[in-house]
């Protein structure tokens, strides 16, 4: 055979083969017939492969320091749920099709279950106070898979994905020191708020509101006007993009499973239906490895209980409160104590303006120059509008520099830098520093822009 003909054959199988393997790991078209492989999540916004959930070390803490089950007095907490669920059915290929994913992907289900344990309850809890149906306690699996820290590409973090936007609207506010988006509470009460607000606009049609919640009002209302008069407003007969059309069907499959898991041949972890934590009120600001060492509570379980605290302490301005797992009388004695005897916090954050300048800063907060460069690791003077500084007020950074080295630091990006290249230089995980400063995987970084980094804090 003519060697430049075997080389062209040789060649075009290679490139089938690998168009082949391409095919095999994308997402199927959700529209397609065959959707074995199709995801129960959306566009990545639990930050989680498609097919499983990684638990973190915080996550299996808190697996970990999960209330007993044992004994009739508290039950299961699923069973409370299956007394309140109240949708109708939905006669959608996309129902049957998630069922089948889910049930096929028990490790899946389990670890979205254990990484929901230590928020499932309160969740529960308001929903019932509200009479709302339990259905609503699945939407975080959809849309973050019980992850606090969860950031979508477009921007939507915590537990019920806000957009900083809808966020602002509901109260949740983004500062330097707070994200009441990734604070299980506040999250959880204005999701609750606003998914009242959209069924009085849909007219208590549960299926518009769910489908409200991921596109938008406007844009449902746009779908409802078009349809008409053609046939009833109704979910399913609407033209909506297809996330959207699945949407629904994700949320009432994972509801199917919970509801009968013995018919689709699903074993259901235990959550007990108790607290898992308390709520504890603080004076003011404090600092949270401090809290930690004093309490005895594992730091990475304490930062993932109280993810809406994006620093090392609590927000200046508040919310003045802390999230423990339930323990024993003694953990609530070194708690208070923890409170008690919390040094008050000697760093604060500055927002460098137009015209600032580094020794102009350190006048006005009467530190030293060298003291600010050492804090935000400066190689020189310049600083950029736009910036946050890190200032050691009073000059106390001595008697913090080594409790301030291990629990965080600020890398200024440099030209040439990426989060690969960053997460390396610090010894970290890229998923950690997209973590740490609430990124979408795919962030795109800015010359000068400053990235906070945690180092092991163990």
């Amino acid at each position: 055979m003519n060697f430049k003909l075997l080389v062209t054959l040789l060649l075009l199988a290679l490139v089938s083969a690998c168009g082949h393997l391409d095919s095999d790991r994308a997402t199927p078209n959700p529209d397609a017939k065959t959707t074995s492989n199709l995801p129960p999540l959306d566009d990545g916004d639990s930050g989680d492969d498609t097919d499983k959930i990684v638990l973190s070390d915080a996550e299996l803490e808190a697996a970990d320091a999960a209330p007993s089950t044992d004994g009739a007095a508290h039950g299961d907490l699923f069973d409370r749920m299956r007394a309140g669920f109240a949708m109708p059915e939905l006669d959608s290929k996309y129902v049957r099709e998630y069922e089948r994913w889910d049930a096929t992907h028990p490790t899946y289900l389990k670890n979205l279950f254990v990484r929901a344990t230590p928020f499932l309850y309160h969740i529960v809890e308001e929903i019932e106070k509200r009479g709302l149906p339990m259905e609503l306690a699945l939407l975080p699996a959809v849309e973050s898979a019980y992850k606090p820290e969860a950031v979508s590409r477009s921007r939507a973090g915590g537990l019920w994905q806000f957009v900083p936007a809808t966020g602002r609207e509901f109260g949740l506010h983004d500062t330097w020191w707070y994200d009441g988006r990734r604070d299980a509470i506040a999250s959880t009460r204005a999701a609750l708020d606003y998914l009242e607000q959209l069924n009085r606009m849909f007219e208590g049609d549960w299926f518009l509101t769910l489908a409200a919640y991921n596109a938008g009002p406007g844009t449902v209302r746009r779908a409802i006007k078009r349809h008409r008069p053609q046939h009833k407003a109704v979910y399913k007969n609407l033209n909506l993009r297809s996330e959207t059309r699945r949407y629904v069907p994700k949320l009432l499959a994972l509801r199917n499973i919970v509801q009968n898991p013995k018919k689709y041949k699903v074993s259901l972890p235990k959550i007990a239906s108790k607290p898992y934590f308390e709520v504890l009120e603080l004076p003011g600001q404090i600092d949270l490895n401090h809290f930690a060492e004093q309490t005895q509570i594992d730091r990475d379980l304490l930062r993932h209980l109280n993810a809406g605290f994006k620093r090392w302490a609590t927000a200046p301005d508040g919310p003045h409160r802390i999230l423990v797992p339930i323990g024993d009388g003694d953990m609530i004695t070194r708690a208070e104590t923890a409170i008690a005897s919390a040094p008050a916090i000697r760093f604060q954050n500055h927002r460098v303006r137009r015209g600032d300048t580094l020794s102009g800063i350190a006048r006005q907060y009467g530190v030293s120059v060298a003291s600010l460069r050492k804090a935000n690791h400066l190689k020189n003077n310049m600083i950029r509008a736009d910036r946050d500084l890190v200032v050691p007020v009073r000059g106390e950074l001595a008697a913090l520099s080594t409790a301030s080295s291990q629990t965080e630091l600020v890398h200024q990006v440099q030209r040439g830098d990426t989060l690969w290249s960053i997460a390396r230089r610090y010894n970290v995980q890229i998923r950690e520093l997209l973590d740490w400063n609430n990124f979408a995987r795919n962030q795109i970084l800015q010359l000068n822009q400053t990235i906070l980094i945690r180092p092991s804090l163990n």
